[in-house]
């Protein structure tokens, strides 16, 4: 599965994917699937993962965009 968000906040285009089983990455740092960053919760890229087993698009799409809005936030707190 996959996911693009085209962030303007972050000025890049951002893409969700689960490469493997169930843990869930985004290219953050310009590398996809499993060399990206792993979402992690509280829209963090560290600390506990976040995954998704199971093959409802839209169900991973929530758990992306909710994660995403989290990380805006995380990251315009600097």
């Amino acid at each position: 599965m996959e996911l693009t968000i085209n962030s303007k906040i972050l000025n890049k285009k951002i893409t969700f994917s689960i490469p493997g089983k169930s843990y869930i990455f985004a290219d953050l740092n310009g590398q996809p699937g499993t060399l990206g960053k792993q979402i992690c919760t509280g829209g963090y890229t560290s600390g506990p993962t976040m995954s998704y087993g199971g093959q409802n698009q839209k169900t991973f799409e929530s758990i992306c965009r909710r994660w995403y809005r989290a990380y805006v936030k995380n990251v315009s707190n600097f």
